[in-house]
């Protein structure tokens, strides 16, 4: 069963590598230009959805995830106004800015850690196996039917992949990651650092332009595939799907020199 998981994980994560490709490509050429007007509104209303997941040790888990709507507005526009000049400089930006938006979201994780007194590896996989179990989804800055001239979009939307249109940067920020309850590697990555961050955990952000993909690298007691960076292992992990554990990689894009620390 697990192998079959995999299988299937890998066919997904392959054709996200073509997806992400072109993402990049327009990210790199893209403006402002395409920026929708956010109205805010100052409430308290909740933006909820329902998460159940099972953890690599086979724990179940489902909670309620609470997004103030007013956080998701303006992490949304606060995205929109970053003109940023490399993805480091974007997905920092994004880090820093969500970190105090996320306050129910890491109450609940509080309460998960200290209601089971997780290891920091167990509570580590709570949190990436938690992300593996969202949906994945393409999202793209022009319109979901122009992106379907490429043959491996098309196909991954006839497949029921979700496309979201006219996103900027083609990602979403931790908070809208939340709100959405879907989104692509990279937003995935970023929302990752921020609470693994926040945990003082030692996590960076891997990115690679021949794979076209986003994943995490971790500082922990682990076996299996790294990447050395300032004299220390981080461990990979990939969070587009179920199954993965850390020090995982697919065949497909297991060389870690074409892997670059971001973040």
């Amino acid at each position: 069963m697990i192998k079959k998981i995999l299988v299937y994980s890998s066919i997904l994560i392959l054709f996200t590598f073509i997806f992400n490709s072109l993402k990049f490509e327009e990210f790199e050429n893209s403006t402002n230009s395409q920026i929708g007007k956010v109205n805010f509104k100052n409430n308290n209303k909740l933006i909820t959805n329902i998460a159940t997941w099972s953890s690599s040790n086979d724990s179940l888990y489902n909670e309620l995830i609470k997004v103030e709507e007013s956080s998701y507005l303006q992490s949304k526009k606060f995205k929109e106004k970053i003109i940023p000049p490399s993805w480091t400089y974007l997905y920092e930006k994004i880090t820093k800015h969500d970190d105090n938006k996320l306050g129910h979201i890491f109450t609940m994780l509080d309460s998960i850690n200290t209601e089971n007194s997780l290891s920091r590896y167990d509570f580590a996989d709570v949190i990436v196996t938690f992300v593996q179990n969202i949906p994945y989804n393409l999202l793209v800055q022009g319109s979901c039917k122009n992106a379907t001239k490429n043959v491996a979009v098309k196909k991954m939307i006839d497949n029921g992949i979700i496309c979201d249109e006219y996103v900027y940067a083609g990602l979403y920020t931790p908070t809208e990651f939340m709100a959405n309850y879907k989104g692509d590697c990279d937003s995935r990555t970023i929302f990752l650092y921020t609470i693994l961050s926040k945990y003082e955990f030692d996590v960076v952000i891997l990115n690679s332009d021949l794979y076209s993909h986003s994943i995490i690298g971790v500082n922990l007691p682990a076996s299996g595939n790294y990447k050395l960076h300032k004299g220390k292992k981080y461990f990979t992990w990939e969070t587009t799907n179920k199954g993965w554990k850390l020090g995982n990689l697919p065949p497909s894009y297991i060389d870690l020199k074409y892997w670059n620390v971001v973040l």
